[in-house]
C-alpha cells in the first residue's frame, strides 16, 4: 500500500523537500535561481536537482564560476578543527579586511576558464574582497584591451588575462607580479597556443587547430620548427623534419598500422616506402604523386619487384625466400609465371595458358 507524501513525513522527514514537487515545477524554481551562491546552496541542499540544472544546460549552473561558488560554500561549510594551519591562521589574524575563503590557485584557475568573464568579478569581490579579481580597460575605442589581475583587498597583483576586446584574442599568464610569463594565446576562431619558458623566452610547444588537429613544436623563441601533427581523430600521426618555415614530412603513422616514409623537400615529398600491419614493406619511385611500387619484401623472406606507372604496377619478378627466382609475365592483377630459375641452377619453364593468376607472394 502506498503512503502518502504527510504520512511519509510524519515517520522519516525527507531530506530533499524539493522532491515532494510534481517534476515539471524542477525546472521553473532551478530557472529562477540566479545567484552563484544560491545556486551552490542549492546543488549542495538537493544534488539530485543541482545535477537536473546541469545536464539541463541552465546557465549559472553551467558557467565555471558555479565551480568557485561551490568550492566556496564548501569551505564555509567545514569545521574549524578540520581546516589546515594556514587556513586557520589566516581566520585569526587581526586584519582590516577578512581573510579570503577563496585561494589564489581557485582564482587562477578561473581565470584561465575561456568561459569566464569580467562581469561576474563584482560577485567576486562580493564574497571574497581579501582576494578576488579585477579588470582594467586600455586603449581607444575599437583597440581596447581588458587586463585581468588578481586583486588583494586595494592591491593590485599578478596579471592573469589580457584580451583584445575587437578580434576575441586573449592571452594568458602565469607567475607572480613582475614575473608573469605568457603560457597560452587563444583566437577567436578556437585556434590554441601553449607555450612555455621564462619571461620574455617563451616558446610555442604546441597549437590547438579549430579542425581538433594538434602540432608540436621545438626549438627557442622565434625558430620553433614544427615536428609533428596529429590528426584530429588520433589515428593519423605526421613526424617531420628541418628549420622552421621548411619542415618535410618524413614519416606518417597512418589508420591501421600503416607507416608512410617520404623524402624530399618541403611541398615536393615523396613517397619511398610504405610499412603494411603484416610485416610487408613496400618500395616506391617516383616524384610526388606519381609514386610508383618497384619492389615489395614480404615477411616469409620472399621480394617481389614491380614495373609500370603508377596504379598499373605488374609483377615482372620474384625472388623467394630460397633463392628461387619467379620471373612474370602479364598486365597488372593478371601477371603469369613464364620461368623459375631454382637455387641449384634448374631453369623450369611454364605453359602461359597453364600458369595463368599463379604469381607466388
Amino acid at each position: 500500500m502506498s503512503r502518502s507524501p504527510r504520512a511519509r513525513t510524519e515517520e522519516a522527514p525527507p531530506t530533499d523537500w524539493l522532491g515532494e514537487l510534481p517534476p515539471e515545477l524542477h525546472l521553473r524554481i532551478l530557472e529562477g535561481v540566479d545567484d552563484f551562491s544560491d545556486c551552490a546552496a542549492f546543488s549542495l541542499a538537493s544534488p539530485r536537482l543541482g545535477l537536473l540544472a546541469l545536464r539541463s544546460g541552465l546557465v549559472r549552473f553551467n558557467d565555471p564560476l558555479f565551480a568557485v561558488a561551490m568550492r566556496l560554500l564548501l569551505a564555509q561549510r567545514t569545521p574549524a578543527l578540520r581546516r589546515s594551519p594556514r587556513l586557520a591562521a589566516a581566520a585569526a589574524a587581526p586584519a582590516a579586511i577578512p581573510p579570503s575563503p577563496l585561494t589564489e590557485s581557485i582564482l587562477r584557475k578561473y581565470a584561465a576558464d575561456r568561459r569566464a568573464s569580467a562581469d561576474h568579478f563584482p560577485w567576486l569581490a562580493r564574497v571574497s574582497p581579501a582576494l578576488c579579481l579585477s579588470s582594467e580597460l586600455d586603449g581607444p575605442g575599437d583597440n581596447r584591451i581588458a587586463n585581468w589581475r588578481l586583486q588583494r583587498g586595494d592591491e593590485s597583483g599578478a596579471r592573469l588575462r589580457v584580451g583584445l576586446l575587437r578580434c576575441g584574442f586573449a592571452m594568458f599568464f602565469e607567475g607572480e607580479r613582475g614575473a608573469e610569463r605568457r603560457v597560452r594565446a587563444v583566437s577567436a576562431d578556437g585556434t590554441v597556443v601553449h607555450l612555455k619558458g621564462e619571461r620574455g623566452a617563451e616558446r610555442n610547444v604546441r597549437t590547438e587547430l579549430p579542425d581538433g588537429s594538434v602540432a608540436y613544436y621545438e626549438g627557442d623563441q622565434g625558430v620553433e620548427r614544427m615536428v609533428r601533427m596529429v590528426h584530429a581523430d588520433g589515428s593519423t600521426v605526421v613526424h617531420l623534419e628541418g628549420e622552421r618555415g621548411a619542415e618535410r614530412m618524413v614519416r606518417t603513422e597512418m589508420p591501421g598500422g600503416m607507416v608512410k616514409y617520404c623524402e624530399g623537400e618541403k611541398g615536393a615529398e615523396k613517397m619511398v616506402r610504405m610499412e603494411l600491419p603484416n610485416g610487408n614493406v613496400q618500395y616506391y619511385e617516383g616524384e610526388q604523386d606519381a609514386e610508383r611500387v618497384v619492389r615489395m619484401e614480404s615477411a616469409n623472406g620472399n621480394v617481389q619487384y614491380y614495373e609500370g606507372e603508377q596504379g598499373a604496377e605488374r609483377v615482372v619478378r620474384v625472388v623467394l625466400a630460397d633463392g628461387a627466382v619467379v620471373h612474370c609475365e602479364g598486365e597488372q592483377g593478371a601477371e603469369r609465371k613464364v620461368r623459375v630459375e631454382f637455387a641449384n641452377g634448374n631453369v623450369q619453364y611454364y605453359d602461359v595458358m597453364a600458369t595463368a593468376g599463379s604469381t607466388p607472394q
